[in-house]
Order: structure tokens, then C-alpha cells, then sequence
């Protein structure tokens, strides 16, 4: 049995794809936790980085070609689902194709008719469905999976989430092309990304993420991280990113790595961050001084919008004194902060937009990042547009949130919710504090032309 797992290249897609060096690329985790799971039982398994090599069709047909394989699994957001269609027809009719990630997982009957190379799916956690079916297990008995029997696709029962996060093999590097992931964020190269912990107990209307990993928060334990920690520096990582949605959702767990970061002595050799975006409510000044003593230096915090009224419409479950006292932690901790805003919320108009940039503006901020929402399939808010609304992407492609706009609801149209990035943009950044502390925070030339690179992108915005 040999398997090949792929993952797209996603920079096809993006609205700058002419300036690929300013995308970030990132490891396909899941992927390499399945390949982790599968050579734990001794099934050959190999990654095709088809993002970072950033490999065409042809290259694509090539390699699969070439390694033969007996399962093809495919990982898949939203805007790349065509995209893996499309390396699907490349398999040779006898090699199957299983598609998973999160488009597969909120509509895995729409996937099935739709896209007729996948011969499975596999809804939310994959590491064990694709062991399963490694495994030649009869697949009406595989949980989480979904398939074809003469034109009707069966939904077998969903997989229970694993509660055991601990006991899951480190992800596979070794079969990754680790030198080939950034992010302009970084503070010493290389670097690497780590994910601790699963699932989200909030309600956020946005969010899609709980359609994979449920809404049930799973953790793994403080050794467990600082087991990967060192792995990851043995490797040659001197810098990391956690990928988590909720790092600091129980502060004792984050005290506890961080003691063992500082005992190690690992905050003396590495520097790690949270890009992700960590929420407002879950911090404290004494843990954050204990994660910059324990090396991080960079915090993502999720604002979203500086209207309260947008952010209950949200059910953010929070509020813009908690955002403003957070930010002011942050800085008295000695850790850099970046805000997380988007528009296109439910209700939003151009007032409550002004709100937001005014707000940013207000805050004591590093940088800040301004997407447009986008109403992702079987979200709530998907839901609400789609009823209310109008969603109207060409084509799946269209999901992206640099500059992109898919729907009309209320007062936003693609006119206003263009015009209202493009003036946030200008009116945070063409500030002289934020362009000197920009300044100072650039370490080297190469990244000084990928900040340069970024702001006329972010300047050619429609």
C-alpha cells in the first residue's frame, strides 16, 4: 500500500499572485499528521508540496506518475477545491482520490455531485478515516467517511473528535520541504508552526473552523508541546508560530509550558509567536510577561471590528474596553501586537467601518490586517446571506479575502466594502509612528522588500 498526499499550490490563486514572495507558506500540518499516523502503522507515505515548490500540472502528473500510488488524499480549503479537482483528473483511473480539509467538511453531498474525480471524502479529523481505508477496512464501516455505491453517495456516521491528542505521533517534517516555509513575522529563520490544541467554544458567526474540529476545546498537554519544541530545534528551528485558534484559552496550560520553556532553558536558544490571533477575554498582564519571558514576542489579538453592536451581531462575546485593555497588556509585557479586523459583518454600514479604522487607529497597535468577511459554506453567517442576501462568487477561486468580494447583504456591496479596506489601510499605516516602528522592526533587506512589495499590493487594492 502506498499513499501520496498532496497539497495544492494556493498561490495560484491569490489576488497577487505575480507577487508570490509576498504570500506566506506555510506547512500543511494536517497532512503531515496523517502522514505521522500512517507510518506509525507502517504504511509507505509521501507529501507532494505542490504549494512550496510551487509546481504546475504537468509537474504534478509527473510525480504522481512516477510514485504509483494506491490512495491519493488531497487537502482542500474553500478557494482551492477546484484546484484539487483539477490534480484529481491527473491520477490514473485506478489510483482513488480521498478529498478532506474544511470545504470538504461543511459540504461534503454539494463536494461528492459536484466533483466526480473524488472517490472519497473525509469529514473533519483525518488522520484515522485515511488510516482506515489504508487499512482495506470495508468502508461501510469507516466513521467520517463519505463515497459512491452505483451513483448514490452514502454519508457513513460522523467520527467521534479525538480527546487524545497527546498520543498522536509528531507531524512528519522529514517529509515536508521545511526550508521553504515563511512569514514575514518571523524573528530569527528558519522557523517552523506548531499546533497544540483543537477546537473552539465560541459561537463567532464567521467561523468555519468548528466544522472540522467541532467546537469542543482539545489541548495537548505542556510536555507534550515542549517535546515538539525540542524536535523542532534538533531540526535546526530557532523561531516558531502557534497555528492554534484559542493558545491561551487555559491560561494554566500556557504558564505551565512556559515554566518549562524558561526551566530548559529554550527561551535562551528560540523566539516564538501567535499569529493565529489569540482572543482579548483569555489573557492576563501576568501570563503575558510570563510568555515573554518564556520568548514570545508577537501576539495576533482577534478585534474584528471596534463597533459594539458589530461585534454582538458577531456573538465575539466580547468588548472593545476588553480589546483595549488587552493591547495595553501587551505593551506593558513587552510584546509586539498586531489587530485582527474585518468588514463585511453582519449589519455593518460605512459608519460602523469608520468605527473600526477609527479604533485601530485609537489602539497602540504594531500593525494591523483589514479582511473583507467572507460567508463561508454552512457558517451562520453563510446561512443569514444566503437567505437575506446574495452570495455570488464565480467560481470557488473567488474565496479569498485580499480584495476579493462574494456577496451583497444590508448596506455592503462590493463597492463599499472595497473602498472602506483600501481607505483602512491608508489611514493605519500612512502614519509616521507606525511607518518608523515598521522601520525599525525590518531586520533585513529581504524583508524590507517583501514589506515594500506588500504595501503596493495593498496599495493597487480595487
Amino acid at each position: 500500500m502506498k499513499v501520496l498526499l498532496i497539497q495544492p499550490n494556493y498561490r495560484n490563486i491569490y489576488a497577487y499572485a505575480e507577487k508570490k514572495e509576498i504570500t506566506p507558506i506555510f506547512p500543511p500540518l494536517g497532512l503531515a499528521y496523517i502522514a505521522a499516523v500512517l507510518q506509525e502503522n507502517n504504511i509507505e507515505v509521501k507529501i507532494l508540496e505542490a504549494n512550496a515548490h510551487d509546481l504546475n500540472s504537468s509537474q504534478i502528473k509527473e510525480f504522481i506518475e512516477e510514485y504509483s500510488p494506491d490512495f491519493v488524499g488531497i487537502t482542500s480549503t474553500t478557494s482551492l477545491i477546484e484546484e484539487a479537482h483539477e490534480i484529481a483528473k491527473l491520477c490514473p483511473k485506478g489510483t482513488k482520490v480521498i478529498i478532506g480539509g474544511i470545504h470538504a467538511s461543511s459540504m461534503p453531498a454539494e463536494t461528492m455531485n459536484n466533483f466526480e474525480r473524488f472517490d472519497y471524502l473525509a469529514r473533519g479529523e483525518g488522520e484515522f478515516t485515511m488510516l482506515e481505508l489504508a487499512q482495506k477496512k470495508p468502508v461501510s464501516k469507516i466513521r467520517g467517511l463519505s463515497y459512491r455505491i452505483k451513483g448514490k453517495i452514502i454519508h457513513n456516521p460522523d467520527r467521534d473528535l479525538n480527546d487524545r491528542l497527546d498520543e498522536l505521533p509528531l507531524p512528519s517534517r522529514e517529509l515536508l520541504p521545511m526550508d521553504k516555509y515563511f512569514s514575514v513575522g518571523a524573528k530569527q529563520n528558519p522557523s517552523d508552526y506548531i499546533l497544540s490544541s483543537r477546537g473552539c467554544p465560541y459561537q463567532c458567526i464567521f467561523c468555519a473552523d468548528h466544522l472540522v474540529h467541532g467546537r469542543k476545546f482539545r489541548f495537548r498537554s505542556p510536555e507534550n508541546i515542549i517535546k515538539e519544541v525540542e524536535e523542532i530545534y534538533r531540526r535546526g528551528a530557532k523561531d516558531w508560530d502557534f497555528v492554534d485558534d484559542n493558545f491561551t484559552l487555559i491560561s494554566e496550560r500556557v504558564e505551565q509550558f512556559c515554566d518549562m520553556m524558561i526551566e530548559r532553558g529554550l527561551n535562551k536558544k528560540m523566539s516564538w509567536r501567535c499569529s493565529n490571533g489569540i482572543r482579548v477575554d483569555r489573557i492576563t498582564p501576568e501570563l503575558l510577561k510570563k510568555m515573554k519571558k518564556a520568548g514570545c514576542y508577537m501576539v495576533s489579538l482577534g478585534i474584528e471590528s471596534g463597533n459594539e453592536k458589530i461585534l454582538n451581531n458577531m456573538k465575539k462575546n466580547t468588548n472593545l474596553e476588553k480589546v483595549e485593555q488587552a493591547v495595553k497588556w501587551c505593551k506593558e509585557a513587552g510584546i509586539e501586537t498586531r489587530g485582527l479586523f474585518m468588514f463585511g459583518n453582519l449589519g455593518e454600514n460605512r459608519e460602523t467601518m469608520q468605527d473600526t479604522i477609527n479604533f485601530s487607529k485609537k489602539l497602540d497597535l504594531d500593525t494591523a490586517t483589514f479582511h473583507i468577511t467572507i460567508p463561508f459554506p454552512n457558517t451562520d453567517y453563510w446561512k443569514i446571506v444566503s437567505k437575506e442576501g446574495k452570495i455570488y462568487p464565480k467560481s470557488y477561486r473567488d474565496y479569498i479575502a485580499y480584495g476579493n468580494v462574494i456577496f451583497q447583504h444590508g448596506e455592503l456591496d462590493e463597492k463599499t466594502l472595497l473602498e472602506m479596506q483600501k481607505k483602512a489601510y491608508k489611514e493605519f499605516y500612512f502614519r509616521p509612528k507606525i511607518f518608523i516602528r515598521a522601520l525599525k522592526n525590518i531586520r533585513d533587506f529581504e524583508k524590507f522588500k517583501i514589506y515594500l512589495n506588500a504595501g503596493l499590493a495593498f496599495l493597487r487594492l480595487k
